[in-house]
């Protein structure tokens, strides 16, 4: 149920390579110490070919020689290449070395922007930002090759007011079809922040006027006068139409000036959501349920500040579905604009068919949150992305084959759906997939089943007999795939070590349920130490989610915080409050925004929602000792793989 972000296969967004940070480094040095060039200096020889459309836009003004004109278009269709292949890693490389060795290039600005692209399709948002903003930088006002680096960045912002700076720093000379991309996404961005957040980003802006500020300015303009500000939003207002506000904005701007709110417009600060828990069920259930109503609290206490008045509507179902519906339609009739509960899978998707309004459900622990259709959610649940960066991994190792091994659940299934169709991609041939029953405890049918079709595609790769000699020793590098949940790891670990995977060059590989803190914990080190598995990523933003919970569940409740339990009632609650935000508390405009987060911070991981589910951002891990070590560093290319 998580989001892997791609990084050339193998680390985390935001782990490139220390060689790709310095040349990266050095590009910022060379754009900001030199003045915009539109030309090259030119030594021995000739361009490439007659320039076509706007003047090649170079890092740094300088002779070149003819020799190094060569090589620098070597670099740069080396760069394209591998840019076309997907081989991202390797356009990176190239770009930026091109970029360092040669800056007087025609062809550096070029490979500057290439590099740009790369960064973003290899989900490194930190370059891919960077770069673009030095590319943009070289370009002469009004030039129209900025506003595709400008909307660039914007696409790789997390955060709405970093993705509102870059598209109000949109330059004239925009087609009309950017603008109109842009203003979009401009608008919605606007309209998630606070007025103090909205003024900022544009005083940030300022002095400069591209010609998306009138957008900010008439949206800013409305909010002030939400808040009874009405002389500072006319003067935004007025503002606004005098740079030229058309539209949408124009119809906005010219209503605050008459004093009237957009149609609809009206921000929505009291609200209540409801919770539904078994605290009346079995004692283990109870206990478990009481923790979760305690991060449920926490988060309607905190998370939204003093701007709002949030109440929460706790009902117990005792465990019994049928009383839980009951509960769903007395929440419903009350008006609450969201319900976090329904710990079960067939809770959630009961509880999604019954609702008489399309109100948001989010669960802190279902799995089919993908079965109970739109507007219900969870945080747990099945991660295809994760499962594909696994394979990313597994290319990088140079596998030979890959074997998979799975409980025959719709979640498995997917993970293990994922990872094969990336194999495929990559050139890794999957040999055999093998299934056990949910809830099984006892798996040596589908070890030896997977351990004799690695051995069996070998033999036939070399040509042997199975009645040939061949020694453990010299087997080919292989690994088994094991999508599996938690649970069952405690179980299937020593069966995996007593087959001796870890003897026979056969590498174990995983997603998240491997790396629960929990797991981690109850199973002996030796069992889980050496597997590489998916797990939350640790970025200072995502540790930042974990002590904002900590401290607040500590002042509140006056003792410490055990366990992660109420951390995922927490997090379901979080974002079901970060949807309504912007004060929409209509069915059909919380699932909307709802399915627009992004990278929020959280106590259990940093979310967003794709496709209509919740995932969290995670990275590749060794398990080494109980702890989740990061795999960083960068793929190498080919050439370069053991």
């Amino acid at each position: 149920m998580s989001r892997t972000p791609i990084n050339y296969g193998l680390a985390r967004t935001r782990s490139a390579s220390g060689r790709f940070r310095s040349l990266a480094s050095v590009v910022v040095a060379v754009v900001l110490g030199t003045a915009c060039q539109t030309v090259g200096g030119v030594g021995s020889g000739s361009p490439i070919s007659e320039p076509v459309g706007p003047p090649p836009i170079v890092v740094a003004s300088g002779e070149i020689s003819g020799t190094d004109r060569e090589e620098a278009n070597r670099l740069w269709f080396s760069a394209q290449r591998s840019f076309e292949a997907r081989r991202f890693a390797e356009a990176i490389r190239a770009g930026l070395d091109l970029v360092e060795r040669y800056p007087a290039s025609e062809v550096s600005g070029e490979a500057l922007r290439l590099t740009a692209r790369a960064y973003r399709e290899a989900s490194d948002s930190i370059n891919a930002d960077l770069t673009a903003d030095s590319y943009v930088r070289l370009l002469p006002a009004g030039d129209s090759r900025g506003a595709e680096m400008r909307l660039m960045q914007a696409s790789v912002q997390s955060d709405p007011a970093a993705r509102a700076d870059r598209l109000l720093r949109i330059d004239e000379g925009t087609s009309l079809g950017e603008i109109t991309n842009a203003t979009s996404q401009l608008r919605m961005s606007a309209d998630s922040l606070q007025v103090d957040m909205l003024q900022d980003v544009i005083d940030g802006v300022l002095p400069f006027r591209g010609p998306l500020m009138p957008v900010a300015e008439a949206r800013l303009a409305v909010a002030l006068l939400e808040m009874g500000r009405r002389e500072d939003a006319i003067v935004l207002a007025q503002r606004a139409i005098d740079a030229g506000a058309s539209g949408e904005d124009r119809t906005w701007a010219g209503g605050v000036l008459v004093g009237e709110l957009p149609a609809g417009r009206g921000r929505e600060t009291v609200f209540t959501i409801g919770a539904i828990l078994p605290l009346g069920g079995p004692p283990a259930l109870a206990e478990f349920s009481a923790l979760v109503a305690e991060g449920i609290d926490v988060a309607a206490r905190t998370v939204l500040g003093d701007e709002f008045n949030v109440s929460i509507e706790l009902r117990d179902d005792e465990g019994d579905p049928s009383l839980s519906l009951q509960r769903l339609a007395e929440l419903d009739a009350a008006g609450v604009v969201g319900i976090v509960g329904f710990l079960q899978d067939d809770d959630l998707v009961a509880a999604a068919e019954a609702r008489g309004r399309g109100i948001a459900l989010v669960s802190p622990t279902a799995r089919s949150a993908d079965r109970a259709g739109a507007a219900a959610y969870s945080l747990e649940g099945s991660d295809p992305e994760a499962a594909a960066s696994v394979a990313r991994y597994a290319a990088s190792r140079a596998f030979q084959r890959v074997a998979i091994v799975h409980p025959q659940t719709p979640e498995a299934e997917a993970e293990a759906d994922a990872f094969e169709a990336a194999a495929a991609q990559l050139g890794i041939p999957v040999v055999g997939r093998f299934a056990y029953e949910a809830g099984a405890t006892f798996f040596e049918p589908q070890i030896a089943g997977a351990l004799d079709a690695l051995r069996e595609d070998e033999l036939d790769r070399l040509n042997l007999a199975p009645n040939d000699t061949l020694h453990v020793e010299v087997l080919e590098p292989a690994a088994l795939f094991m999508p599996i949940p938690p649970e069952d790891v405690e179980f299937l670990a020593p069966q995996v070590i007593h087959f001796g995977l870890d003897t026979l060059a056969i590498e174990v590989l995983g997603t998240s349920g491997w790396t629960d803190p929990q797991i981690l914990a109850a199973v002996e080190p030796r069992l889980t130490t050496g597997i590489v598995a998916t797990a939350p990523v640790a970025t200072p933003e995502a540790l930042d989610g974990q002590v904002r919970f900590r401290n607040a569940y500590e002042t509140l409740y006056q003792r410490s915080l055990v366990g992660r339990t109420a951390s995922v009632g927490y997090d379901a609650t979080l974002l079901l409050l970060e949807a309504l935000r912007r004060g929409r508390v209509a069915p059909a405009e919380v699932r909307t925004a709802f399915e627009a987060l992004e990278s929020v911070p959280g106590a259990t991981g940093l979310f967003s929602v794709v496709n209509g589910r919740v995932m969290r951002t995670t990275e590749l891990v060794r398990i080494q000792d109980r702890s989740a070590v990061p795999i960083t560093g960068s793929a190498p290319p080919p050439e370069e793989l053991p």
